[in-house]
């Protein structure tokens, strides 16, 4: 961290952060920073225990993994400065993974992918996503958060952190999602809120089949003979789509599956929505939008 100093320097690290604690703006800043790269271990245990020193130190912790210990720094940074605004918002974030546990296992399904979401923007791993829109089109970032959620095992690694807090049914739930394959969809039909899709790569255990779905929104968003990429999740009563599906065009869906056929590379699936379709026998070549 270079906004820190050597503590072979003999630094009065308490004089350091002070004078970095007097600007909200700039302390949120640095804690961000020590969370995306964590603290030496011998720079933690020299930090006076002060609001915002304690609070760098959860955030070097939340950026190794250990979440259940960071929690526990942040409160104890809250009962020292309790008007400390990155650490209460922390300590917020921390209580969610703790479900109602009279809720149903699908409505603390959908609970979970939205903590998971918030998961995956944290510093640590905030650039997993903005690397895929770079390859990208911006428009599509929210699709492009399922992707990395899943592609890049954010789930496994929430589970390291903060399966601690989460019930047993909710743990299984999730170590399924991670092995819930990305996959193409054509819809059959929309009736009302349901809606019938088909594995357009026919692969799988369903060989293809027809699965139907009840759905707020994607009813709404389609038509007979539309492609999705999206996976289905169980949701503890059966599948359902929690993130945002990417919508393909027909023309393109078996460069879309030549994708899909192999182990899938974000990288590729974000770089085909910015590519323009392979011209067609005989007509003219195209060329992808500058950058």
């Amino acid at each position: 961290m270079s906004d820190f100093p050597s503590l072979s320097e003999g630094a009065d690290l308490s004089e350091v952060i002070d004078s970095m604690s007097r600007s909200a703006e700039v302390l949120a800043r640095i804690a961000d920073e020590v969370e995306r790269e964590p603290l030496p271990p011998g720079l933690v245990a020299a930090l006076p225990r002060t609001g915002p020193a304690l609070l760098l130190a959860a955030r070097s912790a939340e950026g190794e993994g250990r979440s259940f210990e960071a929690s526990g720094l942040v409160a104890e940074a809250l009962s020292l400065d309790p008007d400390l605004e990155p650490a209460r918002r922390d300590a917020e974030e921390y209580a969610a993974c703790r479900t109602d546990p009279g809720l149903e296992l699908p409505e603390r399904a959908a609970h979970l992918f939205r903590r998971l979401t918030a998961y995956l923007y944290r510093p640590a791993r905030r650039h997993l996503v903005e690397d895929l829109v770079a390859r990208s089109v911006r428009v599509a970032e929210h699709a492009l958060a399922d992707l990395a959620l899943f592609e890049h095992d954010v789930v496994g690694e929430f589970l390291d952190a903060r399966g601690v807090w989460l019930r047993g049914d909710e743990v299984a739930l999730l170590e399924s999602w991670r092995r819930a394959p990305l996959r193409l969809w054509e819809v059959l039909g929309v009736r009302g809120q349901e809606i019938t899709l088909r594995d357009a790569g026919g692969t799988g255990e369903d060989g293809g089949g027809e699965v139907t779905l009840a759905d707020e929104l994607l009813p709404g968003q389609a038509l007979p003979g539309d492609l999705m990429l999206t996976r289905l999740l169980p949701d503890g009563t059966g599948p359902r789509v929690f993130g945002h599906p990417f919508k393909v065009d027909p023309a393109r869906g078996d460069e879309m599956l030549a994708l899909l056929a192999g182990p899938v590379d974000p990288r590729e699936i974000a770089a085909f929505f910015r590519r323009p379709a392979r011209p067609g026998p005989g007509s003219a070549p195209t060329t992808a939008p500058p950058r």
